[in-house]
């Protein structure tokens, strides 16, 4: 009896110790995972668009051919094209530019404007640019996410300007004279050569110019909800 009690209380030690060990490598491992989704979690929309834009240039020229910008296609009614464009890039030095401004210009204003709100800008000036292009300026065709990043740029500026003045102003004034550069003197020549393909500065500005008309129509949408809740609240 001696000896069975024995056995069984090395083999209940036993069963505790491993229990102990689970649990705590269990906790370890929660914990470490759950400390890269928080690092992670602000890049959601960032590593999605870097995501997307990969897969369409490993797919590449068949997936270039079926999404970029055409002309005539989009005049025809292929209307995704509009989007789409903006996540095609003429070779890797191109996408590896792009995202690389991507992720920059969205880690700079982490601490200024939500995910969400990031999210809506991008959107906004991705669709757009495009149609502004497509409107005003005759492109036989076009690909490349620097104008909606010039857009997103600047969007994010004058979004973050409350919190951050210098900043904002700094960005405005810089972006302002390199769009001022780029339409008079022909200052993208290298650029050109190391994406294979013309820089399209109408494209920055159409950027640009998108970011300005979604920063106006936020605040025209925040002052009537203002002016609303004013209004009832008086009524009332």
């Amino acid at each position: 009896m001696l000896i069975k009690d024995t056995n069984q209380d090395k083999i209940s030690q036993y069963l505790k110790i491993a229990n102990k060990l689970k649990k705590s490598s269990f906790g370890t491992m929660n914990s470490e995972s759950m400390r890269i989704i928080r690092i992670i979690k602000p890049f959601y929309f960032v590593l999605a668009v870097s995501l997307f834009c990969l897969c369409v240039q490993f797919l590449a020229p068949e997936s270039i051919n079926l999404l970029r910008y055409q002309l005539n296609n989009v005049s025809g009614g292929e209307y995704w094209r509009i989007v789409t464009a903006n996540f095609c890039h003429s070779n890797w030095n191109h996408l590896v530019l792009n995202l690389t401004g991507l992720i920059l210009i969205d880690y700079l204003f982490q601490p200024f404007i939500s995910q969400i709100q990031r999210i809506a800008l991008f959107s906004f000036c991705v669709v757009t640019n495009v149609i502004l292009l497509h409107n005003f300026i005759e492109l036989s065709w076009y690909v490349g996410l620097s104008g909606a990043l010039h857009g997103y740029l600047t969007g994010a500026a004058l979004l973050s300007y409350s919190q951050s003045r210098k900043l904002a102003i700094s960005i405005i004034v810089v972006v302002g004279i390199k769009l001022t550069l780029e339409m008079n003197w022909e200052v993208n020549t290298s650029t050109s050569k190391l994406i294979e393909a013309n820089v399209v500065e109408e494209a920055h500005l159409s950027g640009a110019i998108s970011a300005v008309i979604y920063y106006f129509i936020l605040k025209i949408i925040q002052y009537l909800l203002n002016y609303y809740r004013i209004y009832y609240c008086k009524k009332s």
